[in-house]
C-alpha cells in the first residue's frame, strides 16, 4: 500500500500528538497538522479546498469548548459542507465527532454527569470501522453528548444501529449503555453516504482498547471510498516540520570541544548526612552559598530509590555565571563575576537557546559513569515562564523578579545513597588541590548533628485562603468542566507566612519532618538588582529527567492520601483505586504522552508504570511513569521546552485550562516558583527536574514566605474534600514555618 497523507486539524487539545502517533504507528501515512484557526484558510475557502486536495483523508481532533461555537471548531466546521469535488474521508474525534453530528441534524446536550478520564465498556456494531474489534473499553473525556432522537432507554424495541427518524443521515456505530445517570450515550456514528465517521471517545488514550484496530479499519474504509471515487491527491505534501522551540543561540557564547571532568570517588562516612556535608563544605564555595538537591533517606536508605538515589551539593563560586529572565520585561541577562556580560530582550524560546549555548560551551565528558550530575546549570523555571511557552498570558505577574534563574556549578559533591559512595567533581583545570582537600573533608567523621529547635511561635500567617472562597473556586472550576471547557483543572492558592529564622535552619527542619526524593535548598543573589531568593522544598514528584543517551522519563503524581491514625497502605490503595483518583491520574498520563510525542526526534513513547501507589513520609500517592527515547542529536532542552508548565499542575487541555485557571485564581497573585520546575542541566548531556510542590520561597530580606498548595478538580470532586486536600498538602511547610509541635 503506498504511503498516503493525512491532515490533522488540531483544536488546541492536549491529546493531539497521541492521535497523530496512533495514525503514524498504524497506517502507512505521513501526517501534517494545522490549527483550527490557521490564518491561511479561516477566511479563504478556496485556499482551504485547494489545500485539502493534497491529502487522502482528514482527522478532526478533540478540543475544549462547544461544537456549535465557531471559535472552538474553526476549520473543522468547513469539512461537512465541502463542494462535491473536494469531499474526502474524515474521522472526527470527540469535539470533531460532535460537530459532525451537529452538521447533520444531531443535537448536543450536557451530560447529567461529565465523563472525564472514565473508562467504560462499549457496545458496538462489529462492522465498518469496528469490524473485528471485539470487546472494547474506551476512555471518555466529554461533558456534552450527541442526541440522535433514539429512544433506546424508553423503547427497548428500538434498533440502535439504524438512523433515527429525525436524523436520517447518521448511522450509529457504538453506544455506551453502562451509565445509569446519563442513560445511553452515542459513542460513534457515520454518515449514510458521505465518507464521514466520528467517535465520541478517545481511541488514543493509554486505557482505551482497540485503538489501533479502529484506525486501521478507518484507513481501509477511507481508501475504499477514495478508490471508488477515483480520487487522487494532487500532491503528496512534504511534512511541515514542527515549530522549533528555540531561537538562534545567543550571540557571544562560544562553543568548545568537550573537556574532561576532574573527579574523585570515596566511600561515604556512615551517618554523615547531607546537612552535615553542606556545613563542612560551605567554605569551599568561596563566599557563595551551596545549592542542595537532596534525595531524602530513612534508616540510611533512599525514601524512593527509583528517583532519590543521588544527593547533589553544588558549590558555586562567588562570581559564577548566572542566567536570569523575567516574563515582565522578557529581558535575558547573563552575569559573571558580578557583572552583566550579556543582555537582550527575547521570548522564552530564546531563553532555552541560551541554555543550549551555555551547555554546549561547557560540555564535558569522562566523568564517573552512572553519576547523573558532573556539573552544570542548577535552578528553576517558574509557572509563569511555563505559561509563556504555551502562549498564555499570565493573569498576574510578580514584578521584574526572575521567572528563570540558573547558576553554573563547576564544583560539586554527589552522594550515591545506594552504593554508599561520594563523588567530588570539578570542571576547572588544575583543580587537583581543591579535589584533594574536599576528599579529606568528606571523609572526616561527622561532627555535625542537627537537632530540631524547641517549638516556639517564631512564624505568623499574614494571609491565606478562605474556606468559603476556595470552595467557591472549586465550584467555578466544575462549572467550566460541565460546560466542556476542560477535563480537569488544577486549582491552587497560596499562603504568606512571616518568619525570621535563617532559611538553612528552616530547610533542616523540613528535611527532618518530610524527607523526599526531591528535597532542595537554594539561596541565589542578584548583585545587579540587589535581590535575593531563598527556596526550601521537599517535593515527591519528578517532572522530567533525561539521561545522557536520551532516555526521557516523566513521573506525574495525581492522587494523595494523608497518613494519619488508622491509615494503612491497604486502605490508601483502596481510596486511590477509586474512579475519581484514577481519572485524575489517567488524564495527566495522556497529557504527558502528548507532550512527549510532540518532541522532535522522540520515539518509543510508552507507559512503564500506570497508577501505582507509592509510600512517602506523610502521604501515599498515585504515580505513573511515562518514558520515551530522544534522539541524542536533539537539543538538550527539547523535551523540557515542549512540556511546560507541568501538566499535573494545570489540567487538560493544558492551554485552555491555564487560561481558565488564570481567571479563577486571579485574586491570589502569580504562582511564581510554585507549580514550576526545579533541577539541573548536566554538562554530560542529561538533566533532572522536579515539580515545585511542598515548597516555600521568599524574596530579599522581608522574611515573607510564599507557600502554594492545591489539587486537581474534576466533575467528581467534593469542594470540602478539595479544601482538606489543599490543607494537607501545605501542612508540613506550615508546621516548619510556624514551628508547630
Amino acid at each position: 500500500m503506498p504511503k498516503h497523507s493525512i491532515l490533522y486539524i488540531d483544536a488546541y487539545d492536549s491529546f493531539s500528538n497521541n492521535i497523530i502517533a496512533l495514525l503514524r504507528d498504524n497506517l502507512p501515512v505521513t501526517v501534517e497538522s494545522i490549527k483550527i484557526d490557521d490564518p491561511r484558510f479561516v477566511l479563504n475557502d478556496d485556499a482551504f479546498w485547494k489545500y485539502l486536495n493534497n491529502f487522502n483523508a482528514v482527522v478532526a481532533g478533540p478540543g475544549p469548548g462547544h461544537p456549535a461555537n465557531s471559535k472552538d471548531v474553526g476549520l473543522i466546521g468547513k469539512l461537512w459542507t465541502l463542494p462535491e469535488r473536494c469531499i474526502l474521508p474524515v474521522l472526527g474525534i470527540c469535539l470533531g465527532f460532535q460537530n459532525l453530528a451537529l452538521a447533520f441534524g444531531g443535537g448536543i446536550e450536557r451530560l447529567n454527569e461529565p465523563r472525564h478520564g472514565l473508562v467504560r465498556h462499549l457496545t458496538h456494531c462489529d462492522r465498518d470501522i469496528f469490524s473485528g474489534i471485539g470487546e472494547l473499553d474506551a476512555t471518555q473525556y466529554h461533558s456534552l453528548h450527541v442526541r440522535l432522537s433514539h429512544d433506546i432507554e424508553v423503547d427497548r424495541s428500538t434498533d440502535p444501529w439504524t438512523p433515527a427518524r429525525k436524523c436520517k443521515q447518521l448511522v450509529p456505530l457504538a453506544w455506551d449503555l453502562s451509565d445509569v445517570n446519563n442513560g445511553p450515550i452515542l459513542m460513534a456514528a457515520r454518515h449514510c453516504h458521505k465518507p464521514f465517521w466520528g467517535v465520541q471517545y478517545h481511541p488514543e488514550s493509554i486505557c482505551s482498547t482497540g485503538g489501533p484496530e479502529l484506525i486501521q479499519n478507518w484507513g481501509v474504509e477511507a481508501s475504499r471510498w477514495n478508490d471508488g471515487q477515483g480520487r487522487k491527491c494532487d500532491v503528496t505534501p512534504s511534512m511541515v516540520s514542527r515549530k522549533p522551540p528555540f531561537e538562534e543561540p545567543t550571540a557571544g557564547l562560544e562553543h568548545h570541544a568537550p573537556s574532561d571532568v576532574r573527579w574523585r570517588a570515596v566511600p561515604y562516612v556512615e551517618n554523615k548526612d547531607a546537612a552535615g556535608l553542606v556545613n563542612v563544605l560551605r567554605d569551599q564555595c568561596e563566599g557563595a552559598e551551596p545549592v542542595l538537591l537532596e534525595s531524602g533517606v530513612r534508616d540510611d536508605k533512599p525514601v524512593n530509590p527509583e528517583t532519590g538515589r543521588f544527593t547533589i551539593i553544588g558549590l558555586p563560586t562567588k562570581g559564577a555565571l548566572q542566567l536570569r529572565w523575567s516574563t515582565t520585561d522578557r529581558l535575558l541577562t547573563l552575569e559573571a563575576e558580578g557583572k552583566v556580560v550579556y543582555s537582550k530582550h527575547m521570548l522564552i524560546s530564546g531563553v532555552f537557546a541560551a541554555v543550549e549555548s551555555i551547555m554546549s560551551e561547557h560540555k564535558a565528558s569522562h566523568g564517573p559513569t552512572g553519576v547523573p550530575f558532573w556539573g552544570g546549570l542548577v535552578g528553576y523555571i517558574s509557572y509563569e515562564a511555563g505559561l509563556e511557552s504555551i502562549d498564555v498570558s499570565p493573569a498576574a505577574v510578580g514584578g521584574d523578579r526572575p521567572d528563570v534563574w540558573f547558576v553554573l556549578v563547576e564544583r560539586s559533591v554527589v552522594v550515591d545513597h545506594v552504593e554508599h559512595r561520594t563523588y567530588i567533581h570539578s570542571l576547572s583545570e588544575n583543580d587537583e588541590v581543591w579535589l584533594d582537600d574536599v576528599v579529606k573533608l568528606v571523609q572526616k567523621p561527622n561532627s555535625h548533628t542537627f537537632k530540631l529547635p524547641a517549638s516556639k511561635p517564631d512564624g505568623m500567617i499574614i494571609s491565606g485562603p478562605d474556606m468559603a472562597e476556595y470552595c467557591a473556586k472549586v465550584k467555578a472550576c466544575q462549572e467550566q468542566l460541565r460546560a466542556g471547557e476542560s477535563y480537569e483543572l488544577c486549582l491552587t492558592d497560596q499562603t504568606l507566612v512571616r518568619n525570621s529564622v535563617q532559611p538553612w535552619a528552616l530547610y533542616q527542619r523540613l528535611r527532618e519532618a518530610n524527607p523526599a526524593p526531591f528535597g532542595a535548598y537554594l539561596h541565589l543573589e542578584d548583585a545587579e538588582r540587589k535581590d535575593e531568593l531563598d527556596f526550601i522544598g521537599s517535593s515527591p514528584e519528578r517532572f522530567l529527567s533525561w539521561s545522557r543517551d536520551g532516555r526521557c522519563q516523566f513521573r506525574p503524581i495525581k492522587g494523595t492520601v494523608k497518613k494519619e491514625a488508622g491509615m494503612t497502605r491497604k486502605k490508601a490503595e483502596e481510596i486511590l483505586s477509586s474512579e475519581k483518583e484514577r481519572a485524575e491520574n489517567l488524564m495527566i498520563v495522556d497529557l504527558i504522552r502528548h507532550d512527549l510525542n510532540g518532541v522532535e526526534g522522540v520515539r518509543d513513547v510508552g507507559v512503564s508504570k500506570l497508577m501505582q501507589v507509592e509510600d512517602y513520609a506523610t502521604v501515599y500517592q498515585l504515580v505513573s511513569v511515562i518514558e520515551g527515547q530522544l534522539d541524542t542529536t536533539a537539543p538538550t532542552t527539547a523535551a523540557l521546552a515542549n512540556s511546560l508548565p507541568p501538566g499535573s499542575m494545570t489540567g487538560a487541555p493544558k492551554k485552555r485550562s491555564c487560561e481558565l485557571l488564570g481567571a479563577i485564581e486571579a485574586g491570589s497573585g502569580p504562582r511564581g516558583l510554585y507549580s514550576g520546575v526545579l533541577g539541573y542541566f548536566d554538562v554530560g548531556g542529561g538533566g533532572d527536574f522536579s515539580v515545585i510542590i511542598r515548597s516555600a520561597f521568599k524574596w530579599s530580606e522581608n522574611g515573607v514566605w510564599t507557600v502554594g498548595a492545591g489539587g486537581a478538580v474534576t466533575a467528581l470532586s467534593e469542594p470540602d474534600a478539595e479544601w482538606e486536600e489543599m490543607l494537607a498538602k501545605r501542612q508540613n511547610l506550615m508546621d516548619v514555618l510556624l514551628a508547630s509541635p
